[in-house]
């Protein structure tokens, strides 16, 4: 795998070399790749969309429930208000555009050629899947004309609504290609080193591209099902979804071109944006946040018992910690918490490798004590588990518990858009036991940590939680009450992998349910400094970033409001 990273980093290199031109915009960007191979664009293009995820799971994070300001820091500023400018949260936007940039070379180079379709069909999904998480949070964005370089620097802004068909189409155009055998003697193989999110083109490579594939397929028509100028596309474009569970993921999307501890730039990057960096120095955004207390009240029997998953996720989860802040010590039980915008000392302190480092082990029982290991010595750990695993961890572009709530979903009868032949209770509960699994496991995704079976702590969970119909199915009996225990519970599985999931779900449903104008920190995770007036004090979207309106300003969607514009799925 190391020798998959240094290929990745030779592709940089000579990717970078191929230009001198200042980097203007999304739409020209003189260091693509255009004299280099699909072989060496490929794993490039693959790390580079994964890297994606962690801008998009600190927005989810701040805004939607996840994360507030630790003690002993300042400067939150918009964090706390959602004044969102021009200026925030942009690497959602610039990230993925340089991503799709690499992926756009790929799909020109290789467009009707049998020697890489393959290559051709990976780079279609991963550019269809980094454009529905755009259109998610931006809604109209550059499609038909983006990635022509030099060509069009002002590309128009198509609207979501035909963004999100011809994603669709361009998957459904994908899957077929990856379906379709090798031509003898012609078709070039995707190696285990070129490709490492599927491990190449061998069958099983195939078919979890596939799978990524249709289950981003299936949360376009959840996401789209109840907007007015879609419903009748979705009605229609459900019917290419197949009907077999297996045909969806089966297992986490994990990127991981084998991450190492060799150098920072071999190391995760959201390992590197939250724990420790190379020489073992913390890292300030780990300092300075915290988890909230509505999001523990999910584990810590406020709302939901869940003892397993938070101290899977949270160092100090359920023990006494004492801090010493402004010559005065306080006790509490961990992880030390705050509410966002709270800022009257004592605010509880952070630690180093951050609240969201548990040091979870190898051979971990339900009531053993957690060692964590510090430094460099977590760095280099491997059979760590929880949401932030050590610095050798994969990059997460989805879920197999997601998946399995987007299927749970699906199958309801007013929403009516799949059904694959399993009742929606085990879905839902599948989706729980994906959680459990993926918390215990390690970094590299390949051993299960815990004493107990994943399947085993999901059953636990539902009788410690047996009168809680957010947790406990058969108490559900309406689609509206499904419905809030699967977003629940997709919201809970989440928490501080794709948070901006957690939040878009709240968007579309409303769920988990806030008690609106509350400034109780177990009833709302709406910001105390919300410079909202009224309602829910949450924001409903961030803006178009800076570069938009210095380069493309004749297209750029104007008088886009962080609090009354709403993105086209909200409520």
């Amino acid at each position: 795998m190391k020798k998959t990273i240094n290929k990745i980093l030779l592709g940089t290199l000579l990717i970078t070399s191929f230009g001198c031109k200042k980097f203007l915009d999304i739409n020209q960007n003189p260091n693509n790749p255009t004299d280099a191979t699909p072989e060496l664009i490929l794993p490039q293009a693959i790390v580079t969309a994964s890297n994606t995820t962690v801008a998009y799971d600190n927005f989810g994070a701040w805004t939607g429930g996840y994360k507030a300001n630790a003690g002993g820091y300042g400067g939150f500023g918009v964090v706390w208000t959602y004044t969102f400018t021009t200026g925030d949260y942009t690497a959602m936007w610039t990230n993925a555009f340089s991503a799709i940039n690499q992926l756009n070379v790929i799909i020109s180079k290789t467009q009707d050629q049998d020697a890489y379709k393959y290559y051709n069909a990976m780079a279609r999904v991963l550019k269809g899947y980094l454009y529905t998480r755009l259109v998610d949070q931006y809604g109209d964005v550059p499609y038909s004309d983006a990635g022509k370089g030099l060509n069009n620097l002002t590309p128009k802004y198509d609207s979501y609504a035909d963004v999100y068909k011809a994603v669709y189409a361009d998957l459904n155009a994908a899957i077929g290609i990856l379906n379709s055998a090798p031509v003898t003697n012609i078709t070039k193989a995707v190696t285990s080193g070129q490709d490492p999110f599927g491990g190449g083109s061998s069958a099983a490579g195939l078919t979890k591209w596939k799978q990524l594939a249709q289950t981003i397929k299936l949360k376009m028509l959840i996401r789209a099902q109840k907007v007015t100028n879609l419903t009748s596309w979705v009605a229609t474009a459900k019917a290419s979804l197949p009907t077999a569970e297996a045909d969806y993921l089966t297992s986490d999307a994990i990127v991981n071109p084998g991450f190492t501890t060799a150098n920072s730039s071999q190391m995760n990057s959201k390992w590197t944006s939250y724990a420790w960096n190379l020489t073992g120095t913390a890292i300030g955004s780990g300092l300075s946040q915290l988890p909230t207390p509505w999001i523990l009240s999910f584990y810590n029997g406020t709302k939901i018992s869940d003892a397993q998953r938070g101290r899977a996720i949270y160092a100090a989860y359920g023990t006494t910690v004492t801090q010493s802040i402004s010559s005065a010590n306080i006790s509490f039980t961990g992880p030390a918490t705050n509410q966002l915008g709270y800022d009257a000392e004592p605010v509880k302190r952070s630690q180093n490798g951050s609240y969201w480092y548990s040091g979870v082990a190898s051979g971990v029982t339900t009531t053993s004590t957690i060692s964590r290991a510090t430094g460099t010595a977590a760095n280099s750990a491997t059979n760590v588990g929880g949401v932030l695993k050590g610095a050798t961890m994969g990059n997460v572009l989805m879920t197999l518990s997601e998946a399995k709530f987007l299927l749970a979903e699906a199958s309801l009868a007013s929403v009516s858009i799949v059904s694959v032949g399993v009742t929606t209770k085990d879905l839902f509960e599948s989706g729980i036991t994906a959680s459990y699994q993926y918390l215990y496991s390690n970094a590299a995704n390949s051993a299960y940590l815990h004493a107990t079976p994943a399947a085993t702590l999901k059953a636990s969970y539902v009788t410690a939680n047996n009168t809680n119909r957010l947790v406990n199915f058969d108490l559900a009996t309406t689609d509206d009450q499904k419905l809030e225990a699967i977003i629940t519970q997709k919201y809970i599985a989440v928490n501080f992998i794709n948070s901006e999931e957690g939040f878009n779900e709240y968007r579309r449903t409303g769920y988990p349910a806030i008690a609106n104008g509350s400034t109780v920190a177990t009833q709302t995770f709406a910001s105390l400094k919300s410079a909202a007036s009224a309602g829910d004090k949450l924001p409903t979207r961030v803006l178009y970033p800076d570069v938009e309106f210095q380069i493309n300003t004749d297209n750029v969607p104007k008088n886009v409001n962080p609090f009354t514009t709403k993105i086209f799925y909200a409520k």
